[in-house]
């Protein structure tokens, strides 16, 4: 910006004086020197908050005025993993030793991340009490969501029945190191160095490296997320029963940011359809 204005292509660089035309040449500035859209748009983003604390909505307005020149970002839904790697991931859980707590704990998490769809936070702050295990499957309530006391809703989420075996297993082993511990804890991933509270982010990225270590590959949690949606609308579940239980606002959320039908899939039942139509005829 100060280079900017001392060659006279902006008519200041103090935040409080600055113009709609100003933050268009320095966006054009921007491009032009190859820096992509999407780190254009998060600058702008970060300097909107920069003005408005002295008074200046000078982002907005230029977005206002010059909407073809604001940077768009364009969002590619993210991938879901490989039903082999799913598959690796629930077998190997299958086989761990009860006794071995870390591995225990820690396919417990994935493997719960990848048949409930939950977040970390999700994950990390959930109750023992508000998981319902019944012979047709598992049930756990999802009391402390992303956006608590915002626009985050509590919801109900049924596990895939991929994953039920796996979670029965961790239960057993969970009571057993708790038993040993003299403990009784409500977390479902309980922080066993202290009493009461939650495992922290750092637990679960480690929990996390713990399975990737073992299984042989990486992976994100936000992959697994993706992985229960996906995998839900593979099998034939409806979009919007997906969207609910995902805790999405908007189905165009679901769709857009972590699973939908393939296409080739939907253009396939447009066919059957047609079909199933014109024998009936």
């Amino acid at each position: 910006m100060h280079q900017l204005k001392e060659e006279g292509k902006i008519s200041s660089d103090n935040p409080k004086k600055m113009t709609p035309e100003d933050i268009d040449v320095i966006v054009g500035f921007r491009r032009k020197s190859g820096v992509k859209a999407s780190t254009v748009n998060k600058d702008l983003g970060n300097l909107k908050k920069m003005f408005i604390y002295f008074d200046n909505d000078v982002v907005s307005k230029f977005e206002i005025k010059y909407p073809s020149h604001y940077p768009k970002r364009y969002k590619k839904r993210g991938a879901s993993l490989e039903e082999e790697k799913v598959q690796a991931i629930l077998d190997k859980a299958k086989k761990i030793n009860p006794a071995n707590w870390e591995l225990m704990e820690a396919y417990g998490l994935v493997s719960l991340a990848i048949c409930t769809g939950f977040r970390p936070k999700e994950l990390r702050m959930l109750s023992i009490s508000n998981v319902n295990v019944t012979d047709s499957g598992v049930e756990i309530y999802a009391e402390h969501v992303k956006g608590e006391g915002l626009y985050g809703n509590a919801r109900y989420v049924t596990m895939h029945p991929d994953g039920v075996e796996v979670f029965k297993r961790f239960l057993d082993a969970r009571a057993l190191k708790l038993e040993k511990a003299g403990k009784k804890e409500d977390a479902l991933f309980p922080p066993l160095k202290h009493n009461g509270g939650y495992i922290s982010y750092g637990r679960i990225r480690t929990l996390k490296s713990f399975v990737e270590e073992d299984i042989g590959f990486k992976f994100d949690l936000r992959k697994c997320r993706r992985t229960f949606g996906q995998r839900a609308i593979n099998e034939g579940q409806s979009i919007h029963d997906v969207s609910l239980v995902m805790g999405h606002s908007t189905m165009a959320i679901t769709q857009k940011d972590y699973c939908d039908k393939d296409e080739h899939d939907a253009a396939r039942d447009m066919q059957r359809y047609w079909d199933a139509k014109e024998a009936s005829e």
